[in-house]
């Protein structure tokens, strides 16, 4: 999911579960509802990097609690480095009569407030985390949830990277409170009520009432390219990615015996119809190239995370040339870090170069 979407959904939790929270305490959640994307600057160090990297570490359950530590202590170093004495009353909670206690009584009811400050903060940037990692756990990337213990990643298929209802249900539930406020506050009728709590709350429960529509809309079309022959063939297993902008029709791929089947799917409802042609794309015939292809460096680290592998054999004046690629890349759309394996060989079999490239069509927008 996008940083802005991830940011506006921390917001919207701020405002539903934590209405009367300061500043600083405001700013740590939306931090720790991005803080998890910092992975994507693997991609500086190379697709084999980010390949092994991205969706994994901060986006696991482990790295979503280290995520919320992170989080929480920003307040407190802000507070002690800046020396933010004016913002102190933003964060920190006061007894009603602990100013007038003797010394050492006021040191041990501060010390009392900031325990449950502290608490406080980690529950609400610890829930910030875990709503990052719902949300990309609806997209079709994949997050490693049980990193370290496995690197297994687990994805729902639900949301496309970029989801403008979902941002725009979201938006509004920030928005339009407002508006109405700024109404009242004209009128006279100044609201006691905390502010956006009731607007996030609706927001938050019709951003879960879409994703639920789209998991229906999803499982009806994985459910109908299961049940349904392809060019002839029984399928022997099936995937729909979402789309970018309808959530009714979703890229599928329909795996069988000989080949990767491509087509787009138009689910409304009960009712799952074909919403374009099929195209086709034929498995190689096993072979020592496409053996020696597999057991290579990249190869395997490639397959590894890969859910749908494609290889091309070519054969070229020196030897042979082979590339694997994730169809799903295609599939989803994914115009942006797709990743392929380029393996060249010998007349022998034997591997003369294997590394992991970005595609070209992604590494040429960046």
């Amino acid at each position: 999911m996008d940083p802005f979407t991830h940011g506006v959904a921390s917001f919207a939790l701020q405002r539903a579960f934590f209405p009367k929270a300061k500043l600083l305490t405001v700013l740590a959640i939306i931090f720790a509802g991005l803080l998890a994307d910092i992975d994507w600057f693997s991609y500086l160090f190379g697709p084999s990097t980010y390949l092994a990297w991205h969706g994994s570490a901060t986006h696991s359950l482990a790295g979503a609690v280290i995520v919320s530590l992170i989080a929480a202590a920003l307040p407190f170093l802000l507070l002690i480095t800046f020396g933010l004495a004016g913002w102190g009353g933003s964060v920190i909670p006061h007894g009603g009569g602990a100013d007038t206690q003797p010394g050492e009584d006021l040191q041990s009811t501060v010390r009392q407030e900031m325990k449950i400050l502290a608490c406080a903060l980690l529950l609400a940037t610890l829930a910030s985390a875990l709503l990052h990692l719902m949300m990309d756990l609806c997209q079709s990337d994949g997050v490693a949830l049980l990193w370290p213990f496995t690197s297994r990643r687990f994805a729902l298929d639900l949301l496309p990277t970029i989801e403008p209802w979902l941002l725009t249900i979201l938006i509004a539930a920030i928005v339009f409170p407002e508006l109405f406020r700024l109404v009242s506050d004209e009128i006279g009728a100044r609201s006691k009520r905390p502010r956006g709590r009731n607007g996030a709350f609706v927001g938050l429960t019709l951003a879960a009432l879409y994703i639920g529509l789209r998991a229906l809309l999803h499982a009806n079309t994985v459910a109908a390219l299961e049940a349904r022959t392809i060019a002839g063939e029984t399928p022997h297993r099936a995937a729909a990615f979402p789309d970018s902008t309808s959530p009714f029709h979703w890229h599928s791929i329909v795996e069988t015996e000989s080949a990767l089947n491509l087509v787009l799917m138009r689910s409304m409802g009960g009712e799952v119809s074909y919403a374009s042609g099929v195209t086709t794309l034929h498995k190689p015939e096993p072979s020592p190239m496409l053996s020696a292809a597999q057991t290579s460096h990249s190869g395997v680290e490639l397959l590894k995370f890969a859910r749908f592998p494609k290889a091309t054999v070519q054969t070229e004046t020196e030897g042979y040339s082979v590339e694997i690629q994730d169809l799903k890349d295609q599939a989803a759309e994914e115009k942006s870090r797709a990743i392929f394996a380029d393996i060249n060989l010998d007349k022998n079999f034997r591997v003369v170069s294997s590394e992991l490239q970005w595609q070209k069509d992604a590494s040429s927008s960046h």
